[in-house]
């Protein structure tokens, strides 16, 4: 085989190795290797009634991301039978951003009583800074 051809021949190995790699390191990617989010985000919260009997959850979500902002925390409160299934959900909102190394207070109301409660980050974006303020 003639020189030229095998020099071609090679730098076509060598792209194609090249490709390869990269879809690995995009596939790697893709499944969210990396931070979980909820290390990301956390909630702590306290069930108490309001002046008519009515159940409320409040507390803080904490951002623990120091150069992010969190947007549009939604959070869901699921209410809880006595032996700890759900037996309904109702969703809220954080007003406002949540500051990077910062909390923000959110106040939910659900529709009924319950035995007890659970509440979880259902969603959450990120903003770093000078992306449109902060």
């Amino acid at each position: 085989m003639p020189r030229s051809a095998r020099g071609g021949r090679a730098r076509m190995v060598a792209a194609r190795a090249i490709l390869f790699l990269i879809s690995i390191v995009a596939d790697a990617g893709a499944q969210g290797f990396g931070r979980p989010p909820d290390e990301d985000a956390r909630v702590e919260w306290s069930a108490s009634e309001d002046r008519r009997g009515r159940p409320v959850i409040s507390g803080y979500v904490y951002n623990q991301r120091s150069g992010a902002w969190a947007t549009g925390v939604r959070l869901l409160v699921e209410g809880l039978d006595a032996s700890g299934h759900a037996m309904e959900s109702t969703t809220g909102s954080v007003l406002g951003e949540v500051p990077p190394s910062s909390r923000s207070y959110f106040e939910i109301k659900p529709a009924a009583k319950a035995a007890s409660y659970r509440v979880t980050i259902q969603s959450v974006s990120w903003r770093a800074y000078g992306a449109g303020g902060g």
